[in-house]
Protein backbone atom coordinates (compact mmCIF):
# COMPACT_ATOMS: atom_id res chain seq x y z
CA UNK A 1 0.00 0.00 0.00
CA UNK A 2 1.64 3.16 -1.16
CA UNK A 3 1.60 6.16 1.68
CA UNK A 4 -1.24 8.52 0.23
CA UNK A 5 -3.40 5.15 0.05
CA UNK A 6 -2.70 5.24 3.46
CA UNK A 7 -3.23 8.39 4.61
CA UNK A 8 -6.63 8.17 3.23
CA UNK A 9 -7.78 5.79 5.43
CA UNK A 10 -6.64 7.38 8.44
CA UNK A 11 -8.44 10.30 7.16
CA UNK A 12 -11.40 8.44 6.02
CA UNK A 13 -11.99 6.51 9.23
CA UNK A 14 -11.84 9.90 11.06
CA UNK A 15 -14.54 11.74 8.83
CA UNK A 16 -16.73 8.21 9.27
CA UNK A 17 -16.78 8.13 12.90
CA UNK A 18 -16.99 12.28 13.01
CA UNK A 19 -20.39 11.99 11.07
CA UNK A 20 -21.59 9.46 13.73
CA UNK A 21 -24.53 12.11 15.42
CA UNK A 22 -27.47 10.48 14.90
CA UNK A 23 -29.49 13.26 17.09
CA UNK A 24 -28.68 16.19 14.49
CA UNK A 25 -31.64 15.42 12.66
CA UNK A 26 -34.10 15.86 15.22
CA UNK A 27 -32.32 18.41 17.57
CA UNK A 28 -35.48 20.12 17.68
CA UNK A 29 -37.99 17.40 18.03
CA UNK A 30 -35.42 16.17 21.42
CA UNK A 31 -36.12 19.71 22.69
CA UNK A 32 -39.41 20.28 22.56
CA UNK A 33 -40.19 16.93 23.89
CA UNK A 34 -38.39 17.56 27.39
CA UNK A 35 -40.17 18.43 30.09
CA UNK A 36 -39.68 22.17 30.55
CA UNK A 37 -40.53 22.39 26.50
CA UNK A 38 -38.09 24.70 24.29
CA UNK A 39 -40.22 26.38 21.97
CA UNK A 40 -39.17 26.46 17.92
CA UNK A 41 -39.02 30.11 18.29
CA UNK A 42 -36.65 30.18 21.02
CA UNK A 43 -34.47 27.51 18.99
CA UNK A 44 -34.69 30.00 15.93
CA UNK A 45 -34.75 33.10 17.73
CA UNK A 46 -31.99 32.76 20.69
CA UNK A 47 -30.27 29.06 20.79
CA UNK A 48 -28.61 29.00 16.77
CA UNK A 49 -28.37 33.11 16.26
CA UNK A 50 -25.41 32.29 18.95
CA UNK A 51 -23.36 29.80 16.72
CA UNK A 52 -24.21 32.22 13.79
CA UNK A 53 -22.18 35.02 14.89
CA UNK A 54 -19.19 32.97 16.91
CA UNK A 55 -18.84 31.15 13.65
CA UNK A 56 -17.74 34.44 11.76
CA UNK A 57 -14.78 34.91 14.26
CA UNK A 58 -13.37 31.07 14.58
CA UNK A 59 -13.41 30.66 10.61
CA UNK A 60 -10.51 32.75 10.44
CA UNK A 61 -8.90 31.78 13.98
CA UNK A 62 -9.75 28.03 13.22
CA UNK A 63 -7.59 28.60 9.41
CA UNK A 64 -4.84 29.69 10.84
CA UNK A 65 -4.57 27.91 14.55
CA UNK A 66 -4.44 24.68 12.41
CA UNK A 67 -1.89 25.27 10.09
CA UNK A 68 0.13 26.61 13.01
CA UNK A 69 -0.24 23.68 14.95
CA UNK A 70 -0.29 21.20 12.17
CA UNK A 71 -3.63 19.87 11.93
CA UNK A 72 -3.56 17.14 14.45
CA UNK A 73 -4.17 18.83 17.93
CA UNK A 74 -7.26 20.75 15.85
CA UNK A 75 -8.48 17.16 15.12
CA UNK A 76 -8.48 16.31 18.76
CA UNK A 77 -9.96 19.29 19.96
CA UNK A 78 -12.96 18.82 17.24
CA UNK A 79 -13.46 15.84 19.10
CA UNK A 80 -13.53 16.94 22.25
CA UNK A 81 -15.53 19.89 21.39
CA UNK A 82 -18.04 17.41 20.00
CA UNK A 83 -18.19 15.71 23.15
CA UNK A 84 -18.90 18.28 25.33
CA UNK A 85 -21.50 19.97 22.83
CA UNK A 86 -23.68 16.84 22.70
CA UNK A 87 -23.15 16.02 26.45
CA UNK A 88 -24.93 19.82 27.26
CA UNK A 89 -27.70 18.20 25.66
CA UNK A 90 -28.81 15.57 28.13
CA UNK A 91 -30.46 15.81 31.45
CA UNK A 92 -32.79 19.01 30.98
CA UNK A 93 -30.87 21.48 29.44
CA UNK A 94 -31.76 25.51 30.00
CA UNK A 95 -31.42 27.93 27.17
CA UNK A 96 -28.53 29.06 28.36
CA UNK A 97 -26.75 25.53 28.39
CA UNK A 98 -27.73 25.46 25.05
CA UNK A 99 -26.20 28.70 24.41
CA UNK A 100 -23.03 27.52 25.27
CA UNK A 101 -23.28 24.22 23.24
CA UNK A 102 -23.42 26.59 20.32
CA UNK A 103 -19.82 27.87 20.90
CA UNK A 104 -18.55 23.85 21.30
CA UNK A 105 -20.28 23.64 17.83
CA UNK A 106 -19.19 25.84 15.68
CA UNK A 107 -15.80 24.89 16.88
CA UNK A 108 -16.54 21.54 15.63
CA UNK A 109 -18.13 22.97 12.80
CA UNK A 110 -15.34 25.04 11.99
CA UNK A 111 -12.64 22.38 12.60
CA UNK A 112 -13.63 20.29 9.77
CA UNK A 113 -11.19 22.01 7.86
CA UNK A 114 -8.44 19.85 9.82
CA UNK A 115 -8.83 16.98 8.29
CA UNK A 116 -8.93 17.79 5.06
CA UNK A 117 -5.80 20.24 5.30
CA UNK A 118 -4.15 17.37 7.37
CA UNK A 119 -4.34 15.17 4.22
CA UNK A 120 -3.07 17.88 1.83
CA UNK A 121 -0.34 18.15 4.16
CA UNK A 122 0.85 14.44 4.11
CA UNK A 123 0.66 13.46 0.92
CA UNK A 124 3.88 14.40 -1.14
CA UNK A 125 2.41 14.15 -4.59
CA UNK A 126 -0.19 17.08 -5.74
CA UNK A 127 -1.79 14.46 -8.22
CA UNK A 128 -2.90 12.04 -6.08
CA UNK A 129 -5.06 15.43 -4.31
CA UNK A 130 -8.36 14.54 -6.26
CA UNK A 131 -8.49 11.07 -5.78
CA UNK A 132 -7.65 11.52 -1.81
CA UNK A 133 -10.40 14.29 -1.57
CA UNK A 134 -13.14 11.57 -3.54
CA UNK A 135 -12.52 9.19 -0.92
CA UNK A 136 -12.50 11.49 1.87
CA UNK A 137 -15.58 13.10 0.91
CA UNK A 138 -17.16 9.56 -0.64
CA UNK A 139 -16.56 8.64 3.16
CA UNK A 140 -18.15 11.35 4.88
CA UNK A 141 -21.42 10.63 3.16
CA UNK A 142 -20.97 7.14 3.57
CA UNK A 143 -20.78 8.42 7.69
CA UNK A 144 -23.74 11.07 7.19
CA UNK A 145 -25.93 8.32 5.92
CA UNK A 146 -25.20 5.60 8.29
CA UNK A 147 -26.04 7.71 11.36
CA UNK A 148 -29.19 8.70 9.72
CA UNK A 149 -30.58 5.47 9.21
CA UNK A 150 -29.63 4.42 12.46
CA UNK A 151 -31.42 7.54 13.44
CA UNK A 152 -34.93 6.95 11.95
CA UNK A 153 -34.77 3.23 13.24
CA UNK A 154 -33.99 3.91 16.66
CA UNK A 155 -36.82 6.58 16.62
CA UNK A 156 -39.43 4.72 14.58
CA UNK A 157 -38.99 1.18 15.95
CA UNK A 158 -37.14 0.63 18.84
CA UNK A 159 -38.37 3.66 21.28
CA UNK A 160 -40.26 6.43 19.96
CA UNK A 161 -40.60 8.48 22.91
CA UNK A 162 -37.90 10.90 24.49
CA UNK A 163 -35.98 7.69 25.75
CA UNK A 164 -35.13 7.24 22.21
CA UNK A 165 -33.96 10.63 21.83
CA UNK A 166 -31.81 10.51 24.86
CA UNK A 167 -30.10 6.89 23.15
CA UNK A 168 -29.14 9.00 20.18
CA UNK A 169 -27.57 11.83 22.51
CA UNK A 170 -25.02 8.79 23.85
CA UNK A 171 -24.51 7.42 20.74
CA UNK A 172 -23.33 10.84 19.72
CA UNK A 173 -21.29 11.36 22.34
CA UNK A 174 -19.60 7.65 21.56
CA UNK A 175 -18.73 8.71 18.22
CA UNK A 176 -17.32 12.08 19.23
CA UNK A 177 -15.24 9.52 21.29
CA UNK A 178 -14.33 7.32 18.94
CA UNK A 179 -13.26 10.51 16.46
CA UNK A 180 -10.94 11.65 19.74
CA UNK A 181 -9.20 8.42 19.88
CA UNK A 182 -8.68 8.15 16.33
CA UNK A 183 -7.27 11.60 16.27
CA UNK A 184 -4.90 10.28 18.82
CA UNK A 185 -3.56 7.49 17.14
CA UNK A 186 -3.03 9.00 13.43
CA UNK A 187 0.67 10.23 12.31
CA UNK A 188 1.76 13.70 13.55
CA UNK A 189 1.86 16.08 10.27
CA UNK A 190 5.67 17.44 9.69
CA UNK A 191 5.01 20.38 7.68
CA UNK A 192 2.39 22.64 6.75
CA UNK A 193 0.74 25.04 4.60
CA UNK A 194 2.09 28.19 5.62
CA UNK A 195 4.18 27.99 8.83
CA UNK A 196 6.02 25.15 8.54
CA UNK A 197 7.92 24.63 5.01
CA UNK A 198 10.49 22.10 3.97
CA UNK A 199 13.89 23.51 3.63
CA UNK A 200 15.41 22.60 0.10
CA UNK A 201 17.13 19.13 0.37
CA UNK A 202 20.98 18.22 -0.18
CA UNK A 203 21.39 16.38 -3.43
CA UNK A 204 24.09 14.20 -2.75
CA UNK A 205 25.87 13.92 -6.57
CA UNK A 206 28.15 10.89 -5.36
CA UNK A 207 24.54 8.35 -6.10
CA UNK A 208 23.74 9.78 -9.83
CA UNK A 209 23.83 7.31 -12.03
CA UNK A 210 25.39 9.29 -15.37
CA UNK A 211 24.93 6.56 -17.78
CA UNK A 212 21.48 6.77 -17.14
CA UNK A 213 21.30 10.49 -17.40
CA UNK A 214 22.65 10.60 -20.60
CA UNK A 215 20.60 8.33 -21.69
CA UNK A 216 17.20 9.61 -20.92
CA UNK A 217 18.43 13.12 -21.63
CA UNK A 218 15.53 14.97 -19.71
CA UNK A 219 15.07 16.48 -16.49
CA UNK A 220 12.30 14.68 -14.74
CA UNK A 221 14.26 11.24 -14.72
CA UNK A 222 17.58 13.00 -14.17
CA UNK A 223 16.27 14.08 -10.75
CA UNK A 224 14.20 10.66 -9.64
CA UNK A 225 18.03 9.39 -10.28
CA UNK A 226 18.98 11.68 -7.35
CA UNK A 227 19.58 10.48 -4.02
CA UNK A 228 18.12 13.13 -2.20
CA UNK A 229 19.61 13.35 1.68
CA UNK A 230 17.99 15.73 4.26
CA UNK A 231 19.96 17.19 6.88
CA UNK A 232 18.47 16.67 10.66
CA UNK A 233 17.25 20.07 10.80
CA UNK A 234 14.76 20.14 7.55
CA UNK A 235 12.01 22.29 9.15
CA UNK A 236 11.98 25.75 8.36
CA UNK A 237 9.41 27.72 10.07
CA UNK A 238 8.68 30.99 8.89
CA UNK A 239 7.76 34.15 10.67
CA UNK A 240 4.34 35.84 11.07
CA UNK A 241 5.14 38.58 8.73
CA UNK A 242 6.20 36.04 5.94
CA UNK A 243 3.33 34.10 6.11
CA UNK A 244 1.05 37.08 5.89
CA UNK A 245 3.00 38.18 3.25
CA UNK A 246 2.49 34.55 1.28
CA UNK A 247 -1.10 34.63 2.33
CA UNK A 248 -1.92 38.01 0.71
CA UNK A 249 0.19 36.85 -2.58
CA UNK A 250 -1.78 34.31 -2.72
CA UNK A 251 -4.73 35.92 -1.71
CA UNK A 252 -3.91 38.29 -4.73
CA UNK A 253 -3.36 35.88 -7.39
CA UNK A 254 -6.54 33.76 -6.75
CA UNK A 255 -9.05 36.36 -7.13
CA UNK A 256 -7.59 38.55 -9.40
CA UNK A 257 -8.98 35.42 -12.21
CA UNK A 258 -12.10 36.56 -13.06
CA UNK A 259 -13.35 33.00 -13.45
CA UNK A 260 -12.25 31.75 -10.06
CA UNK A 261 -13.96 35.34 -8.73
CA UNK A 262 -17.18 34.17 -10.76
CA UNK A 263 -17.79 30.95 -8.80
CA UNK A 264 -16.57 32.33 -5.37
CA UNK A 265 -19.05 35.04 -5.02
CA UNK A 266 -21.75 32.70 -6.01
CA UNK A 267 -20.61 29.56 -4.44
CA UNK A 268 -20.08 32.03 -0.59
CA UNK A 269 -23.68 33.82 -1.66
CA UNK A 270 -25.53 30.80 -2.06
CA UNK A 271 -23.76 28.18 0.23
CA UNK A 272 -25.15 31.02 3.47
CA UNK A 273 -29.03 30.57 1.96
CA UNK A 274 -28.08 26.79 1.77
CA UNK A 275 -27.18 26.48 5.14
CA UNK A 276 -29.86 28.86 6.52
CA UNK A 277 -32.10 26.29 5.02
CA UNK A 278 -30.48 23.39 6.50
CA UNK A 279 -30.31 25.06 10.00
CA UNK A 280 -33.96 25.77 9.94
CA UNK A 281 -36.01 23.36 8.06
CA UNK A 282 -36.56 21.41 11.30
CA UNK A 283 -38.56 24.34 13.12
CA UNK A 284 -40.79 24.10 9.87
CA UNK A 285 -41.23 20.47 10.08
CA UNK A 286 -42.11 20.48 13.56
CA UNK A 287 -44.50 22.61 12.85
CA UNK A 288 -46.08 21.03 10.17
CA UNK A 289 -46.27 17.74 12.34
CA UNK A 290 -48.22 19.46 14.87
CA UNK A 291 -50.55 20.38 11.95
CA UNK A 292 -50.85 16.96 10.60
CA UNK A 293 -52.09 14.05 12.96
CA UNK A 294 -51.25 11.27 11.15
CA UNK A 295 -47.76 12.99 9.84
CA UNK A 296 -44.66 10.98 11.50
CA UNK A 297 -41.20 12.98 11.28
CA UNK A 298 -38.64 11.28 9.03
CA UNK A 299 -35.91 13.43 9.14
CA UNK A 300 -33.15 10.99 9.68
CA UNK A 301 -34.59 8.97 6.78
CA UNK A 302 -34.91 12.15 4.48
CA UNK A 303 -30.94 13.18 5.80
CA UNK A 304 -29.73 9.91 4.60
CA UNK A 305 -32.34 9.53 1.13
CA UNK A 306 -31.09 13.07 0.09
CA UNK A 307 -27.58 12.35 1.11
CA UNK A 308 -27.39 9.21 -0.84
CA UNK A 309 -29.23 10.69 -3.94
CA UNK A 310 -26.67 13.95 -3.41
CA UNK A 311 -23.43 11.54 -4.03
CA UNK A 312 -25.25 10.20 -7.18
CA UNK A 313 -25.68 13.35 -8.86
CA UNK A 314 -22.40 14.76 -8.05
CA UNK A 315 -20.71 11.50 -9.17
CA UNK A 316 -22.92 11.90 -12.34
CA UNK A 317 -21.96 15.37 -12.77
CA UNK A 318 -17.85 14.41 -12.18
CA UNK A 319 -18.40 12.47 -15.93
CA UNK A 320 -19.56 15.60 -17.58
CA UNK A 321 -17.44 17.64 -19.17
CA UNK A 322 -19.40 20.48 -19.76
CA UNK A 323 -17.74 24.20 -21.43
CA UNK A 324 -18.32 26.01 -18.16
CA UNK A 325 -15.92 28.54 -18.73
CA UNK A 326 -17.99 29.56 -21.44
CA UNK A 327 -21.88 29.12 -20.39
CA UNK A 328 -20.84 29.32 -16.60
CA UNK A 329 -22.59 32.71 -15.83
CA UNK A 330 -25.82 30.91 -17.73
CA UNK A 331 -25.89 27.63 -15.96
CA UNK A 332 -26.00 29.34 -12.40
CA UNK A 333 -28.60 31.63 -13.19
CA UNK A 334 -30.93 28.79 -14.48
CA UNK A 335 -30.03 26.94 -11.39
CA UNK A 336 -30.29 29.41 -9.01
CA UNK A 337 -33.60 30.72 -9.99
CA UNK A 338 -34.78 26.66 -10.38
CA UNK A 339 -33.82 26.66 -6.39
CA UNK A 340 -36.28 29.60 -5.70
CA UNK A 341 -38.73 28.24 -7.24
CA UNK A 342 -38.41 25.36 -5.12
CA UNK A 343 -38.24 27.22 -2.18
CA UNK A 344 -40.84 29.48 -2.66
CA UNK A 345 -42.98 26.47 -2.94
CA UNK A 346 -42.14 24.91 -0.39
CA UNK A 347 -43.00 27.89 2.01
CA UNK A 348 -46.30 27.52 0.86
CA UNK A 349 -46.43 24.29 1.32
CA UNK A 350 -49.15 22.17 3.93
CA UNK A 351 -47.81 18.81 3.64
CA UNK A 352 -44.94 17.38 5.80
CA UNK A 353 -44.50 14.68 2.92
CA UNK A 354 -43.94 17.02 0.43
CA UNK A 355 -42.32 19.45 2.53
CA UNK A 356 -39.90 16.54 2.45
CA UNK A 357 -40.06 15.84 -1.25
CA UNK A 358 -39.00 19.72 -1.90
CA UNK A 359 -36.04 19.52 0.52
CA UNK A 360 -34.52 16.64 -1.41
CA UNK A 361 -34.99 17.96 -4.42
CA UNK A 362 -33.38 21.34 -3.41
CA UNK A 363 -30.39 19.48 -1.62
CA UNK A 364 -29.86 17.66 -4.41
CA UNK A 365 -29.86 20.39 -6.84
CA UNK A 366 -27.61 22.53 -4.76
CA UNK A 367 -25.42 20.25 -4.39
CA UNK A 368 -24.77 18.99 -7.54
CA UNK A 369 -23.87 22.64 -8.66
CA UNK A 370 -22.37 22.95 -5.47
CA UNK A 371 -19.73 20.33 -7.53
CA UNK A 372 -19.82 22.39 -10.14
CA UNK A 373 -18.62 25.36 -8.45
CA UNK A 374 -15.69 23.61 -6.37
CA UNK A 375 -14.54 22.14 -9.27
CA UNK A 376 -14.13 25.05 -11.36
CA UNK A 377 -12.56 27.05 -8.72
CA UNK A 378 -9.96 24.23 -8.02
CA UNK A 379 -9.37 24.44 -11.49
CA UNK A 380 -7.83 28.21 -11.45
CA UNK A 381 -6.25 27.69 -8.49
CA UNK A 382 -2.78 27.03 -7.22
CA UNK A 383 -2.33 23.92 -5.32
CA UNK A 384 -1.64 25.44 -1.63
CA UNK A 385 -4.44 27.85 -2.37
CA UNK A 386 -7.19 25.27 -1.70
CA UNK A 387 -7.68 25.93 1.87
CA UNK A 388 -6.98 29.89 1.54
CA UNK A 389 -9.84 30.32 -0.72
CA UNK A 390 -12.24 27.74 0.27
CA UNK A 391 -11.69 29.38 3.73
CA UNK A 392 -11.79 33.05 2.69
CA UNK A 393 -15.13 31.82 0.55
CA UNK A 394 -16.99 30.50 3.83
CA UNK A 395 -15.73 33.69 5.99
CA UNK A 396 -17.73 35.85 3.51
CA UNK A 397 -20.69 33.04 3.38
CA UNK A 398 -20.74 33.16 7.81
CA UNK A 399 -20.67 36.99 7.57
CA UNK A 400 -23.63 36.84 5.39
CA UNK A 401 -25.17 34.57 7.78
CA UNK A 402 -24.68 37.01 10.79
CA UNK A 403 -26.17 39.53 8.45
CA UNK A 404 -29.51 37.22 8.15
CA UNK A 405 -30.31 35.99 11.32
CA UNK A 406 -30.31 39.98 12.54
CA UNK A 407 -32.59 41.29 9.87
CA UNK A 408 -35.03 38.33 9.22
CA UNK A 409 -34.69 35.85 12.18
CA UNK A 410 -34.03 37.87 15.73
CA UNK A 411 -36.80 40.09 14.30
CA UNK A 412 -34.51 43.28 14.75
CA UNK A 413 -36.19 45.10 11.73
CA UNK A 414 -38.76 43.01 10.26
CA UNK A 415 -41.18 39.99 11.84
CA UNK A 416 -40.99 36.80 10.24
CA UNK A 417 -41.97 33.20 10.54
CA UNK A 418 -40.62 30.07 9.38
CA UNK A 419 -42.66 30.24 5.85
CA UNK A 420 -41.78 33.91 4.95
CA UNK A 421 -38.18 33.07 6.11
CA UNK A 422 -38.17 30.37 3.37
CA UNK A 423 -40.05 32.72 1.11
CA UNK A 424 -37.01 35.40 1.49
CA UNK A 425 -34.68 32.32 0.80
CA UNK A 426 -36.52 31.78 -2.33
CA UNK A 427 -36.66 35.25 -3.94
CA UNK A 428 -32.78 35.23 -2.61
CA UNK A 429 -31.89 32.65 -4.73
CA UNK A 430 -34.12 34.09 -7.27
CA UNK A 431 -31.91 37.24 -7.17
CA UNK A 432 -28.58 35.77 -7.97
CA UNK A 433 -30.34 34.24 -10.49
CA UNK A 434 -31.21 37.00 -12.41
CA UNK A 435 -27.73 39.07 -11.42
CA UNK A 436 -25.81 35.99 -13.38
CA UNK A 437 -28.88 35.95 -16.27
CA UNK A 438 -27.22 40.09 -16.47
CA UNK A 439 -23.73 38.90 -16.14
CA UNK A 440 -24.15 36.84 -18.89
CA UNK A 441 -26.32 38.49 -21.41
CA UNK A 442 -22.94 41.44 -20.58
CA UNK A 443 -20.72 38.32 -21.50
CA UNK A 444 -22.34 37.58 -24.78
CA UNK A 445 -22.78 41.22 -25.89
CA UNK A 446 -18.53 41.11 -25.43
CA UNK A 447 -18.31 38.20 -27.48
CA UNK A 448 -20.55 39.47 -30.79
CA UNK A 449 -19.14 42.80 -30.44
CA UNK A 450 -15.49 41.09 -30.55
CA UNK A 451 -16.53 38.71 -33.33
CA UNK A 452 -18.02 41.44 -35.23
CA UNK A 453 -14.75 43.69 -34.66
CA UNK A 454 -12.80 40.17 -36.09
CA UNK A 455 -14.86 39.96 -39.35
CA UNK A 456 -14.80 43.05 -40.74
CA UNK A 457 -11.05 42.81 -40.09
Amino acid sequence: MEPWEKVCIHVSMYAILREMRPIDPFYVKYLSQLPKQITEETIGEEVYPIGTYINVFFVVIVFLVTDYLRYKPIMIINGISGIIYYSLLLGSPTTMKLKIGQVFQVIFRAAEVAYYTYMFAQIKNKDQYQIAYSRVRASVLVGKCGSGLLSQVVISYLSPNLTGYIYLIYISIFGMVLTTIWSLIIPPVKFSLYFYKQKEPVINFESIDTKKIIQNKVIEPFRENIDRTYTQNDLKKLKCSEVIRKLWLDFKVSYTDVNLLKWSVWLSLSLCGYIMIGQYIQILWQKLEKQDINAHLMNAAVDSLTTILSAVATYSTGRINGSWDKYGEYLIAIVSMGLGCILIVLSSNKSLNWSYGYYIIFCCTYQTMLTISSAEIAKFLKRDCYALVFGFNKFITSILQSFFVIVIVKDTFFSFNIEEQIYFYGLYFAFLGFVYILLFLLVMKGVLKKNILINTI
